[in-house]
């Protein structure tokens, strides 16, 4: 059963700012049924109001979700190639922060594509996966350290790793705030969290693509920097994706961790309120990317195509995947700052 059709709950308060004034801004997932989105006048978060409870939730990653988004209980040779050279770009930008002996984390691991890449790299990786098929994928298949479950159950040490990565997970958590909270506390001191999630201001998609139904958040810079400083982090960095579809922050474990208290972000409710408006169909029509996006996604399935037509299993593909970028010698990580990019840099990977 999808998500937004099980028994939902109504929000008493903002997740960030604990304000309680929202204003409805959809009614419609991006599959045409119903879905009230709502923003929070006080800080400009938009989420689904109401939402399923934690049961409902944590049932529906578990057993449903990679089976209604990507029709499959195990990635087939196409999804993890596509998700290999994902992974490949974001280590683009992982690769500064990386050291031999470091430790580190992919949470909401997918089918382990990124954790492989990394080990077959010579890198202490390890992945927390909440969906049971794809984490026993990673774990039967790709034969890597992959728990199931989610931030909660997870199996790890306190002060233990020195890098954590969400990529496209904090849009999925009941609360984020209380999940970096705890992701925070498996860091070393000085530890890195990344974290990329949807842009709710991004231009590049339809208007009516913009809300989903298994999205329970929609960040912007702004609110998404507010999360972690909420969850006792400071922020590195922030930055957009070329299309401005995707946003990153870079959070750092501080030595002595203070969690900013609920409160208002002046201004960011008119802005993202601003961003929704004046994004039509027609100003989107007026624009490259309803065009580009397709001839992209074809070029790309050619691609895949040719890629999986000779391979006999995933773990070969990604094997390949890594080999090449070992023999490059990760040249374009190189010429990325040790600063972690500049603000305002592209080069996400949009998914």
């Amino acid at each position: 059963m999808p998500l937004h059709t099980r028994s939902t709950t109504p929000v008493e308060n903002c997740e960030i700012c604990h304000g309680d004034r929202f204003i409805q801004v959809g009614s419609k997932d991006r599959e045409g049924l119903a879905l009230r989105t709502v923003i929070c006048e006080d800080c400009g978060l938009v989420f689904s109001d109401p939402r399923p409870n934690s049961q409902e939730i944590d049932d529906f990653y578990r057993e449903s979700y990679r089976v209604a988004y990507k029709q499959a209980w195990q990635p087939r040779l196409q999804h993890t190639y596509r998700a290999g050279k994902v992974a490949e770009e974001r280590l683009n930008y992982l690769m500064p922060l990386l050291a031999p002996g470091r430790a580190i984390c992919d949470f909401g691991s997918g089918g382990g594509e990124l954790v492989f890449i990394l080990r077959e790299l010579g890198y202490d990786a390890s992945g927390i996966e909440p969906n049971t098929g794809y984490a026993e994928y990673s774990r039967d298949i790709l034969g890597i350290p992959v728990q199931i479950g989610g931030f909660a159950s997870a199996r790890v040490g306190q002060d233990s790793l020195d890098l954590v990565t969400l990529f496209h997970v904090a849009e999925h958590l009941e609360h984020p705030v209380h999940a970096l909270h705890t992701i925070a506390g498996w860091l070393r001191k000085g530890g890195r969290l990344l974290v990329e999630v949807p842009n709710v201001e991004s231009r590049c998609i339809w208007p009516s693509s913009r809300f989903h139904q298994a999205h329970l958040y929609n960040f912007n810079p702004a609110t998404l920097a507010q999360a972690g400083r909420r969850a006792g982090l400071s922020v590195v960095d922030s930055f957009a994706s070329s299309d401005g579809g995707n946003i990153m922050c870079v959070f750092e474990k501080p030595e002595l961790p203070d969690e900013a208290a609920p409160a208002p972000l002046p201004g960011n409710a008119a802005r993202v309120l601003e961003v929704l408006r004046r994004h039509t169909v027609l100003s989107h029509s007026l624009t490259q990317h309803p065009y580009r996006r397709p001839v992209q996604k074809l070029l790309r399935r050619r691609e895949e195509a040719a890629a999986v037509r000779n391979a006999t299993d995933g773990k070969t593909l990604l094997q390949t995947i890594a080999r090449e970028i070992g023999a490059r010698g990760m040249r374009a990580a190189q010429s990325v700052p040790e600063s972690m990019l500049s603000s305002g840099g592209g080069g996400l990977a949009g998914v």
